[in-house]
């Protein structure tokens, strides 16, 4: 009988460490998100809203992300996948297709380092740079993510 629960208490040991290994591995130390991910046009809104940088955007934040053929319309109210991209919005960000499956391996900032890199990323503001500076000043924790 002890050399059962002996048996069953080092299962249970084995696999605790199995899953606290595999959840290491699985995120990215430094912002906190998620690496490893498979990540589809519709449950991409879930994952951003779940990613520290949603977190800081302002209230009255209106960004349009493009990536691929799939348009969100981001806020403080939520991610959308929509038709097509409001006219009101602050900043439009364009990723080409494939950026969906980077950014659920490599984890949001990853795939935006390697985007810019590779000369991918597409930023648009129709704003003033002084008064967009002011309402997302919080997102500049993220400026890394931009690359050297």
């Amino acid at each position: 009988m002890s050399s059962k629960l002996i048996i069953i208490g080092v299962f249970v040991s084995l696999t605790l460490l199995l899953g606290a290994v595999l959840f290491i591995d699985s995120s990215n130390t430094r912002w906190g998100e998620a690496t490893g991910l498979v990540i589809s046009a519709e449950s991409f809104p879930t994952y951003l809203e779940t990613h520290p940088v949603f977190k800081s955007l302002p209230n009255s934040a209106s960004v349009g992300l493009v990536i691929g053929n799939n348009n969100y319309d981001v806020s403080d109210e939520g991610v959308r996948l929509t038709s097509e991209l409001s006219d009101e919005k602050d900043v439009s960000i364009s990723l080409p297709d494939g950026y969906l499956n980077r950014i659920g391996e490599l984890g949001l900032c990853s795939a935006i380092k390697e985007a810019n890199k590779k000369g991918e990323l597409n930023v648009e503001t129709y704003d003033s740079k002084f008064s967009l500076i002011l309402k997302y000043r919080k997102l500049f924790k993220y400026r890394d993510c931009l690359g050297e």
